[in-house]
């Protein structure tokens, strides 16, 4: 069966089709993520929390004066120790977790699929991803630095000619706007093989193979189909975000401005502020309850809007994926083969 035409509708809402058909499922691996999310945060505040305290301590006894070299290096210490703790436990962690959710909102963009009570795993989905993502960095670090010594040395041999004077001096300002537009071709380039390479990761995921390259076949023909896709979902996105983040930064805003008021207040009068007395104000400013609950349901919304942004640029690479399948499903293993207009070459052959 020949494949499917792709419909630039399909790709922008390809997330919320999917919702449609299993909103109970989305609506768990979202709240799974959610109380995940809210565990690590928490053990980094458990972490940070004594560097900051320890970081205010600092800074009021510097201000009173009379630290010894000693208990200055006590101190720096003491703020330094839970930051690499943070780095070394919770960074890995939170990469790891990335990856699981990942492959679980690809599960369920290309089969519609959420696995039964904990919809996470570490398994082969997972260990395929974390290739397919080194894949990236490695081809982006080619990109970058390569793009960076060609322009480089336009930019220096530019230079170096326009400090000669005279017709040099014209010469190097061609050979800037060489640079300049150089750079403009690097990041057309740089569009270019992200979308070709867009489907890579739901290509893994719905063939259970290691797929990458294979992606530039799969988006063959419908590159502008793509970017478009992206470029409307990602405005959707980023208003309703905005909104929401308006919202919630006002509300924010309301719950500190009588602390700020009282400081203000205190401070025309000729009043001593002791960092005590503000921050005390502050958190009785917010610790009233309509201010909680409004500052809950605004951050809830934003890490939901959050969630969905990264859902929705996932699903328009798996719209892809599945559409490239006979039928819409396909079976695992038939990704398209690399032809031999390929960057990599062609595919080999059997027999």
């Amino acid at each position: 069966m020949a494949t499917q035409s792709f419909d630039i509708g399909k790709g922008i809402f390809w997330f919320f089709i999917r919702f449609g058909e299993k909103p109970g499922s989305a609506l768990w691996l979202f709240a799974f993520q959610a109380i995940c999310a809210t565990a690590l945060v928490a053990m980094s505040v458990m972490m940070m929390g004594p560097a900051y305290l320890n970081l205010f301590e600092l800074i009021k006894a510097d201000s009173l004066g009379g630290l010894s070299e000693a208990e200055e290096l006590r101190y720096v210490f003491d703020i330094v120790m839970p930051f690499l703790t943070y780095g070394f436990l919770i960074i890995p962690l939170s990469i790891l977790f990335a990856v699981m959710f990942q492959a679980a909102w690809l599960r369920f963009l290309t089969k519609g699929e959420v696995k039964p009570v904990v919809p996470i795993r570490l398994g082969g989905d997972e260990i395929r991803l974390i290739g397919v993502n080194l894949m990236y960095l490695v081809v982006a670090s080619v990109a970058y630095f390569g793009a960076a010594t060609v322009i480089g040395f336009l930019g220096f041999g530019a230079v170096m000619l326009a400090h000669g004077g005279g017709d040099s001096a014209a010469v190097g300002f061609g050979g800037v706007l060489i640079a300049g537009l150089a750079f403009l071709v690097v990041l057309v380039g740089l569009l270019v093989l992200a979308v070709r390479l867009a489907s890579a990761p739901a290509l893994t995921v719905l063939d259970g193979r290691m797929r990458f390259f294979e992606s530039w076949d799969a988006s063959k023909g419908v590159f502008w189909h793509m970017l478009v896709s992206y470029v409307v979902a990602y405005v959707i996105m980023m208003v309703i975000g905005g909104t929401i983040g308006f919202v919630v930064q006002l509300a924010l805003f309301a719950a500190v401005f009588p602390a700020f008021i009282d400081l203000v207040e205190l401070a025309d009068h000729g009043g001593h502020i002791d960092p005590d007395t503000a921050l005390a104000s502050l958190q009785a400013s917010l610790s009233q309850p309509g201010t909680v609950i409004g500052l809950v349901v605004g951050f809830v919304l934003l890490y939901a809007i959050q969630v969905m942004l990264e859902a929705v640029w996932h699903s328009i690479g798996a719209y892809n994926a599945v559409r490239v399948r006979s039928g819409g499903e396909g079976e695992p293993g038939d990704s398209p083969k690399l032809a031999a207009d390929h960057p990599m070459g062609a595919s080999p052959t059997e027999g």
